[in-house]
């Protein structure tokens, strides 16, 4: 099966006054469709700039990113993103923020409400329709943000540190609830996370980022079976992993 998404030769450089801030280089990899990947490397080695070029939100100042065989060169409704802050509306509710993507593109109101009734009850939310965000816990809003990416139904999902800023328990809950989201609907993802515990529980693969500019280090095959659950994270085979991950890092 082609690779849904080809990442070739890919450079970012962002201007400054000394002549430019090279932030990416030289990265060569396919994501498949239905795999999970994490990206991890160490602070300012351009894992979230890997993203908005994933996304479509910037260009590549060297080589290309390929979405099914074509050049990405802008955002596409088949790429969701999700960011660490949820930037939910404040004063739309749960339901309201949701359906946003789709009235903006001027679906009918029945299919957007449909869509967004069953996105609710798949993350969740039911019985918090008509919440607004400011009486959402920090887990909750995030739900919330991946429901909104997926309602236009896209094939790849990009994760931005999205459980970044959560206590550890309520990261592990999100950690199984996007497991089930990903086997349920059996989307594409990459994530980019500071975790290694995370990245190992939750992905087929980690890809590890140098320090900058980011380069490919190392890509990791994570052969723990599946549906997991947190008791592996204390495994032996875990363990060995994360030390694979964390060494590749350092």
């Amino acid at each position: 099966m082609p690779p849904l998404l080809s990442v070739r030769n890919l450079g970012l450089t962002y201007p400054n006054a000394d002549g430019g801030l090279s932030a990416l280089r030289d990265l060569t990899f396919d994501i498949a469709p239905g795999e999970f990947v994490a990206v991890v490397g160490p602070s300012g080695c351009g894992k979230s700039s890997l993203l908005q070029l994933l996304a479509g939100l910037r260009l590549p100042t060297a080589g290309s990113v390929l979405f099914e065989g074509e050049p990405l060169t802008g955002p596409r409704r088949r790429i969701g993103v999700v960011f660490q802050k949820a930037n939910l509306m404040p004063w739309r509710t749960v339901l309201q923020n949701i359906t946003l993507p789709l009235q903006l593109q001027g679906l009918p109101a029945a299919e957007t409400q449909r869509r967004a009734v069953d996105l609710v009850e798949l993350v969740s939310l039911t019985g918090f329709e008509h919440t607004l965000p400011r009486h959402l816990s920090g887990g909750m809003e995030q739900r919330v943000a991946i429901a909104r990416a997926l309602i236009h139904r896209p094939d790849l999902l990009l994760l931005d540190e999205p459980f970044g800023a959560l206590d550890a328990l309520t990261r592990d809950r999100m950690g199984l609830e996007l497991l089930r989201i990903w086997d349920r609907y059996g989307k594409t993802i990459v994530m980019v996370t500071h975790s290694i515990t995370e990245a190992v529980f939750l992905a087929d693969r980690v890809l590890v980022f140098t320090p900058r500019p980011g380069q490919l280090r190392a890509h990791i095959p994570i052969p723990l079976p599946r549906p997991r659950a947190l008791s592996q994270t204390y495994s032996p085979q875990f363990g060995a992993l994360a030390m694979q991950v964390r060494e590749a890092i350092e």
